[in-house]
C-alpha cells in the first residue's frame, strides 16, 4: 500500500511539473514580449489593436510590427504578433507570423468579435485606393487564429471599381461590380480549399491560398 502511495504522490509531483514547465513565459509589457521574442532583431510597432480573441475575458494585443536597423541589403521585415493579456496585467505569445505580407502606404487592425481584420492599403491618393484585407479567427481547438477570409478592393471614385472576396471555409471566391452607383455580385465560382492556414509561423510569400485573384 505504501509503495503504491508513493507511487501516486511521485505521478502527481511529475504531472504537476509538467504543467508548470508548460505555462508560457509571461512579460510586463508588450515591449518586452516582443523584445524576448526577436532576440536579434529590432522591431518597432506600426499599427495595433486589442480584443478577447480567445475568450477569457481579458483584452488581448494584436501588433503589426517593422523591422528597423536591418542591414541595408536586406529586406525589411514584418510580423504580425498577437499577446495574449493575463488577469495580472501581462502578456504571454498567443501567435506570431513569420514574414507578413507588405502594405506600400500602411495597415489597419480592426477587432470583430474573434476575429482580426488586417488591412494593407497600397494606395489611397485622391480619389483612388487599393486595399487587401486578411481575415484571421481564433479557433480553441487550433489554439490558434486561422485565415478564414480574404477581400481586394480597387477603386477610382467614379470611373473604376473592382472587389474580390475569398471565403476560405466555404471554398469560395465572389467577384463584384458596381453598376450605375449600386455594387452587386458579378461573378461566383468554387475552388478547393486547403487546410486553413495558421498566423503562427504563416508566411505571406509562400502561402499558396489555392485560388488567383
Amino acid at each position: 500500500m505504501r509503495c503504491i502511495q508513493r507511487i501516486s504522490t511521485t505521478i502527481a509531483c511529475l504531472t504537476m511539473a509538467a504543467v508548470a514547465y508548460a505555462q508560457p513565459p509571461e512579460f510586463a509589457s508588450a515591449k518586452a514580449a516582443v523584445a524576448a521574442l526577436f532576440p536579434q532583431q529590432t522591431f518597432v510597432e506600426w499599427t495595433s489593436t486589442t480584443g478577447d480573441w480567445n475568450g477569457d475575458s481579458v483584452q488581448d494585443l494584436a501588433l503589426l510590427l517593422n523591422e528597423v536597423n536591418a542591414p541595408s541589403d536586406a529586406p525589411m521585415e514584418i510580423r504580425l504578433v498577437v499577446l495574449a493579456g493575463t488577469p495580472g496585467g501581462q502578456y504571454t505569445l498567443l501567435s506570431a507570423s513569420a514574414s507578413y505580407c507588405r502594405a506600400q502606404k500602411f495597415f489597419n487592425l480592426e477587432t470583430k468579435g474573434t476575429s482580426l481584420f488586417v488591412t494593407a492599403v497600397d494606395k489611397a491618393e485622391g480619389d483612388v485606393s487599393a486595399t487587401t484585407a486578411l481575415q484571421f479567427r481564433f479557433s480553441p481547438q487550433r489554439g490558434d487564429f486561422e485565415l478564414i477570409g480574404k477581400e481586394n478592393l480597387w477603386e477610382v471614385q467614379g470611373k473604376e471599381y473592382g472587389r474580390t472576396s475569398v471565403n476560405y471555409l466555404a471554398g469560395k471566391l465572389t467577384l463584384y461590380e458596381r453598376v450605375k452607383g449600386r455594387v452587386k455580385v458579378n461573378k461566383e465560382k468554387r475552388f478547393e480549399a486547403p487546410r486553413l492556414a495558421r498566423l503562427n509561423g504563416f508566411d505571406c510569400n509562400s502561402y499558396d491560398d489555392g485560388v488567383s485573384n
